[in-house]
């Protein structure tokens, strides 16, 4: 009989053996089971077109939109236009009362005609006092008092002159014109109503009308730095319209500003961009929005693959081609690419993979890589 001491040996040796075994045998399994990924990670290289463009939303507006303000406080007589009518460069909108203003003028009228006659009466005095100094009869002095008093007589006439022409003038403002050949788009005033001049007839906000040229239509949007920076005058733009779907509109840029502005309201500046309609159809309308496509660059035929299909590596670019064979389906290889031309989206390979190859995404670096790129 052996003894237990030996016994005991023994059956640790078994036992670490077993152990052994087990963890060799699952090794074995895990080196024998092929690697595996989900295959709605893997798209294929396709050639076709790719392009490079800032997209923004942004609103239509008329390239020329005026708010009709009054120079003078009255009451209105009449409105002549309803909204949407279309009207010419000095066509008469509004007409206010013309009543005190008329008054006005008359008065101004009055008081010329008087201040003609003091001149007359002046230049009559001025006369015989010349000649009495001349035959002396007269002193010198009434002669200088009358030089003051035509002098003086001519200020006061050129005076009620001035006052006569801006009372004529504030007669004129009492019709109220169009200043442009354009599309009354706004009406905020009704016959009856008071108005007063200047910027305080719009404070509320509300123009009296608002004529606009709906000949020329333009879109205008705010970019970031980033963008704006890729964006110049002359780019061809493409419009989409909730509004009017299955519509598409060119338009080109015609305005980048030359400096930002803030937003009232928010903390971030802007740069406003402008593009103009090539060939409003009628069924555009100002305050409309749009989806706004500015192209800066674009190639035929190249091969594209999604910007999650790239690798980034010690400065180099890489996509994982996915190259089954008989012992492992999903064998994958990196391979080393060129990238081209590349948008938010997508990117050109330039070399590196085929027309065809199937490549793996790696969507947990996707942010990643895009930042990277």
């Amino acid at each position: 009989m052996k003894p237990r001491s030996s016994r005991r040996r023994w059956a640790w040796i078994a036992a670490l053996v077993a152990v052994v075994a087990g963890v060799l045998f699952v090794a074995g399994r895990s080196r024998a089971k092929p690697a595996s990924f989900d295959p709605a990670l893997v798209v294929t290289v396709q050639r076709r077109p790719l392009e490079v463009e800032v997209l923004e939303t942004g609103r239509v507006q008329p390239r020329e939109k005026v708010d009709l303000k009054s120079k003078i406080a009255g009451q209105v007589s009449s409105v002549l236009v309803q909204e949407g009518a279309l009207v010419k460069m000095g066509q008469v909108l509004i007409v206010l009362d013309p009543i005190d203003y008329q008054r006005e003028l008359a008065k101004a009228d009055a008081d010329v005609a008087q201040a003609n006659a003091a001149l007359d009466f002046a230049r009559l005095s001025h006369d015989r006092a010349q000649r009495g100094v001349a035959q002396d009869i007269a002193p010198r002095m009434e002669l200088d008092l009358q030089t003051h008093e035509v002098r003086a007589k001519t200020v006061s006439l050129q005076s009620a002159e001035v006052a006569r022409t801006v009372a004529r003038d504030h007669l004129g403002y009492t019709k109220i014109v169009s200043p442009i050949d354009g599309t009354v788009i706004a009406r905020g005033i009704e016959p009856g109503e008071s108005v007063v001049p200047g910027v305080q007839s719009t404070f509320d906000g509300k123009a009296l009308l608002t004529v606009a040229d709906l000949s020329a239509l333009l879109v205008k949007v705010n970019l970031n730095q980033i963008d704006v920076a890729k964006v110049s005058v002359g780019r061809k733009v493409t419009l989409t319209l909730d509004a009017l779907p299955g519509h598409t509109y060119r338009a080109v840029v015609t305005k980048v500003a030359p400096a930002s502005v803030k937003l009232a309201g928010k903390d971030q500046e802007v740069f406003p961009v402008e593009a103009q309609l090539e060939a409003p159809d009628g069924l555009v309308k100002p305050g409309m929005t749009a989806d706004v496509r500015i192209h800066l660059d674009a190639k035929d035929g190249v091969l594209v693959v999604p910007l999650e299909a790239i690798v980034k590596e010690s400065g180099k670019s890489f996509v994982v081609h996915v190259t089954p064979s008989e012992k492992n389906p999903a064998h994958t290889d990196k391979i080393e690419v060129t990238l081209g031309l590349r948008n938010d989206r997508e990117v050109e390979i330039t070399s590196g993979v085929t027309e065809g190859a199937r490549v793996l995404l790696r969507p947990a670096s996707a942010a990643e890589n895009e930042t990277k790129l």
